[in-house]
């Protein structure tokens, strides 16, 4: 994709490497002057009759941190053959029109990563308009610009637009009096594909057995998980660096932990750029309640707030100093009612709570089961994805997902439960916002009697069903777990696939939307025979795609975490 900014300044993207890096905005001098101070890296171009002097009479200022000079000696507006050879044109009168020297900047230049080459001219007078070309076929990149900085942004993205290797930009600039010039210069674009490892998988062979969720934080994550101890299985929380990939500090324990995997936790939220709130659904009196503790690494751990019993959670998102907690109540054996919890970030007192249910006309006995799997904050909502127990066309139950949507004051707006249109049941597992506005909500979907298969459903702002997705997996049981939208607009989904049906392996891939094949995938199979899952996500904003899970080897879960290209 080639744009054309509103020269404006673009935001400067991180390099791989921790050295800064300066980004190279460069304006064009109004004159033919070569009065220094000239900025570094630009220099005085050698046009004849150009005055030597600044104190000439001439009138000077300083726009865009660029001195521009303004007038010139009388010496340079004399025609030369020189200038008529070398500038092109003819000025008023017949005259031969001054040269113009140009000198063109790419930024950054090699290319390695996704993102924007800032394309800047300079050049040794005024110019009415800038035209540039890519590569020796001459296709233009933009025609007729106008002088600024930057003239033009070349998006280098991961679909190989304009491609890996060695490319030329060239420069042709038209003064007012004919004057022409023109610059090129190489441009090297070396791109990792997408998927492909920024730095080696940390894999945590020790008593850290999985990871069931991922948030940014810093320069990096923070992932939640749980290890196993002689007493039980028990909460944690690693921050993990994002350039090097190896965990900072020492992990965070939390307490025991009932229930885990993707979809039911431990579940992180970034509060700010060194804390995080994990929750997860504790065992207590021989059933289970909700907790939820801030997590600060470098310090000791926090105190932990924990909800009624009979209560789990399998989500959780932050809105300013209030937590929002998603999960159920159990109301007898595999059946619970949905419900959301509204805590304060800074006590853990409960503020509020929502229930969903199916109406006692539908559900007399209340035997339906409703769980809550996903939370995340889109716009100024609070959006609510997970399933429910539906009667279907043949009076039998099937699972639909449900999508809740409150506002930011925790009142309820409207509530969707799937129609089954596709296949005969669905849910949702994960929930992330567009940048576009709307969400995207991936999970499951299957008919009955057979195995579910990834399921992607688009979202509109105001909460309407308007497009939908379906891997298509046969013969191998697949599940989305968590969902993210990377900077090109790709949908990043993280899960299980079954392959062969003996082992199930973590799956993370990237679609271009509702159609279209997909981007690039990738598969990761545990050593061992056993359940490996992608259970955790996070996308930064240049779109470099954060993966949290656990694999198997021999007969115990270890826990991993990638960082793939986009």
């Amino acid at each position: 994709m080639l744009s054309v900014l509103d020269f404006e300044p673009m935001p400067v993207r991180p390099r791989m490497s921790t050295a800064p890096r300066v980004s190279l905005f460069l304006a064009f001098a109004s004159s033919v002057a070569c009065t220094a101070p000239w900025p570094p890296l630009v220099g005085c171009a050698e046009v004849e009759g150009c005055t030597t002097d600044s104190s000439s009479g001439n009138d000077s200022s300083v726009s865009g941190g660029i001195e521009t000079v303004t007038g010139h000696s009388e010496s340079a507006s004399a025609s030369t053959d020189e200038a008529s050879s070398s500038g092109g044109g003819s000025g008023s009168g017949g005259e031969a029109a001054l040269p113009v020297e140009v000198e063109l900047f790419l930024d950054p230049s090699p290319m390695i990563e996704a993102g924007e080459v800032q394309v800047s001219v300079w050049t040794s007078r005024p110019v009415t308009s800038i035209d540039l070309f890519l590569n020796n076929n001459d296709a233009p990149l933009v025609l007729g610009a106008v002088p600024a900085s930057p003239v033009h942004v070349l998006d280098v993205t991961s679909d190989d637009v304009p491609g890996d290797g060695m490319h030329t930009i060239r420069a042709v600039v038209h003064a007012a009096d004919g004057g022409s010039g023109e610059d090129e210069k190489a441009l090297l674009i070396d791109v990792q594909p997408g998927g492909t490892d920024v730095w080696p998988p940390y894999v945590k062979a020790g008593p850290i057995n999985g990871f069931c969720g991922a948030t940014l934080l810093g320069n990096g994550i923070g992932a939640a998980g749980f290890f196993e101890t002689n007493d039980g299985l028990e909460a944690v929380a690693v921050r993990i660096d994002g350039t090097t990939g190896q965990p900072e500090g020492e992990p965070v324990l939390l307490g025991p932990v009932a229930v885990t995997g993707g979809g039911r936790g431990p579940a992180i939220a970034a509060a700010s750029d060194d804390a995080a709130f994990v929750a997860w659904t504790r065992p207590e009196l021989g059933s289970t309640q909700w907790a939820v503790s801030r997590v600060k690494f470098g310090e000791a751990k926090g105190p932990i707030w924990t909800g009624p019993l009979e209560t789990s959670v399998n989500a959780i998102a932050v809105v300013d100093d209030v937590l929002v907690l998603a999960g159920a109540i159990e109301q007898g054996p595999n059946t619970h009612d949905l419900r959301v919890w509204w805590i304060s970030a800074e006590t853990g007192d409960l503020l509020d709570e929502r229930a969903f249910a199916a109406s006692s006309d539908e559900d007399k006995f209340n035997t339906r089961d409703e769980v809550a799997r996903g939370v995340a904050v889109v716009g100024d909502e609070i959006v609510v994805v997970g399933e429910r127990q539906v009667l279907d066309f043949e009076n039998q139950l099937v699972r639909r997902t449900v999508v809740l949507r409150h506002d930011l004051k925790n009142e309820p707006l409207a509530e969707w439960t799937s129609p089954g249109e596709l296949m005969d049941e669905d849910a949702g597992m994960a929930v992330g916002p567009l940048r576009a506005g709307g969400f995207v909500v991936t999970g499951w979907g299957r008919d009955k009697n057979s195995i579910r298969q990834v399921m992607t459903r688009w979202f509109s702002a105001v909460g309407e069903s308007i497009a939908m997705r379906l891997e298509p997996t046969p013969t191998n049981d697949a599940v989305g777990l968590a969902v993210g939208e990377d900077r090109e607009g790709k949908i990043v989904i993280a899960g299980t696939l079954q392959q062969p049906q003996t082992d199930t392996n973590a799956w993370i891939f990237a679609i271009p939307g509702p159609m279209g094949a997909a981007a690039w995938e990738v598969v990761r199979n545990g050593p061992g025979q056993g359940p490996d899952e992608a259970a955790g996500l996070a996308v930064d904003a240049w779109g470099y795609v954060y993966v949290a899970g656990s694999e198997f080897d021999g007969l115990q879960p270890r826990a991993f975490a990638l960082r793939l290209y986009p």
